[in-house]
């Protein structure tokens, strides 16, 4: 038995009298919190190091461009990512803590006194049952609703230069630092007093120049009243040179200079890419995932797309199931007490299950390959592949 388990046991038989059902409730208590802990101290580690380390460093070189940006859009960002980030963690944590849980009991050979006290594998791994229904309940709430609710948000808040648009223009442009976010643009300016300051603009077209900038300075505003919405850019001092009409840009350059000009950039793109990122399948609440996904009058594409993706987040919220299965005779067959062999182990089991899962995900655009059923398909390998191994392990 566990050292604490068989402690707190003796105990108890000193204090009151207790019998076999009391043993094996303080033994299913054992064990669950055993786990339970593991895997929430795994789910930690993971989202800590692996995930929000990579958030930090895009952060920090996106504040390195953009220093106006405020210290509370950054906390809210990293809050969102948490969400997204769980959907991985927590089977892959679970899945950990099972092997490194189970390993060491196997290791001090407490499976064997359990089982010398007549408790099948089944008895002994009730309480494993019972967290992992837990940790499913939890997954399928941050699949279903939290991580499309938050990634909805952070498409609100990363990428969408029209948003930021809306709250400061200024702040889309970094400071001595070349800006290409603006189609067919390349802008190179200072920023200083609210304006900016020796600015270098490249307007593209097919990856060839049609007109270079140059300006002392100038104010940026943002017209989203117009039908077409652009950005506008009152210049001073402007030199411009543009390509003439026929020849290469340096053989036909056509130089202007003007005391005052205004410059547009039209800004509808990212309008509709905002629109478009918001129409995404995995960020679209569960209700409208489903609609989309029926509809008939929408292009096979879209309609397989949206499938996989409701099969995907259903078959992630059951991998706690898959993985608690496949981890406890697995486990137990390692008898491992380091740490780090349960946890390559578990990185192994979790690398092959999201590698099946990311080839279908590949396949989710072609309607006749049913990608909805090919995302199910690790779930069922491992699960088969944990009940055979379970069964054998139960007969010895």
């Amino acid at each position: 038995m566990a050292r604490g388990a068989k402690f707190r046991f003796l105990r108890a038989k000193k204090d009151s009298p207790t019998d076999v059902s009391d043993l094996v409730k303080l033994l299913d208590r054992y064990i669950a919190r055993q786990v339970m802990v593991s895997a929430l101290y795994a789910v930690a580690v993971i989202i800590i190091i692996l995930v929000l380390g990579n958030v930090f460093k895009e952060i920090l070189r996106e504040l390195a461009k953009r220093p106006d940006i405020s210290l509370l859009f950054v906390l809210k960002f990293i809050l969102l990512v948490i969400p997204v980030s769980l959907s991985l963690a927590i089977p892959f944590s679970f899945l950990t803590a099972i092997l490194l849980v189970f390993g060491r009991l196997s290791a001090d050979s407490e499976f064997v006194s359990m089982r010398m006290a007549g408790l099948s594998m089944t008895r002994i791994c009730a309480p494993v049952g019972a967290v992992a229904i837990f940790f499913t309940a939890i997954c399928a709430w941050v699949n279903l609703s939290l991580t499309p609710w938050a990634k909805t948000q952070m498409e609100g808040m990363k990428a969408s230069l029209f948003n930021q648009m809306r709250k400061e223009p200024m702040m889309i442009f970094p400071d001595h630092q070349v800006m290409d976010d603006l189609p067919d643009h390349l802008v190179f300016a200072r920023k200083e007093g609210g304006v900016l300051k020796g600015l270098q603009l490249v307007k593209m077209e097919n990856f060839e120049p049609q007109a270079v900038v140059f300006a002392k300075e100038a104010r940026v505003s943002v017209d989203f009243e117009s039908e077409n919405p652009e950005m506008v850019m009152d210049m001073k001092e402007v030199n411009v040179m543009a390509k003439g009409e026929e020849g290469p840009f340096l053989d036909s350059t056509q130089p202007v200079f003007m005391r005052e000009a205004a410059f547009g950039v039209s800004i509808e793109e990212f309008k509709v890419r905002g629109e478009t990122a918001m129409n995404k399948a995995d960020n679209l609440p569960l209700g409208r995932l489903y609609e989309r996904s029926m509809d008939d009058s929408l292009d096979s594409e879209i309609r397989a797309t949206c499938r996989t993706e409701l099969s995907t987040r259903f078959a992630f919220s059951v991998s706690c199931l898959t993985f608690a299965l496949i981890g406890v005779p697995l486990g137990v067959t390692a008898q491992r007490r380091e740490s780090t062999a349960g946890f390559i182990l578990a990185l192994g089991i979790a690398v092959s299950y999201y590698t099946m899962l990311s080839f279908a995900d590949m396949m989710k655009e072609r309607e006749h390959l049913y990608p909805h059923l090919l995302v199910w398909v690790p779930n069922l390998l491992f699960f088969g592949l944990g009940l055979h191994l379970f069964r054998k392990l139960s007969r010895k």
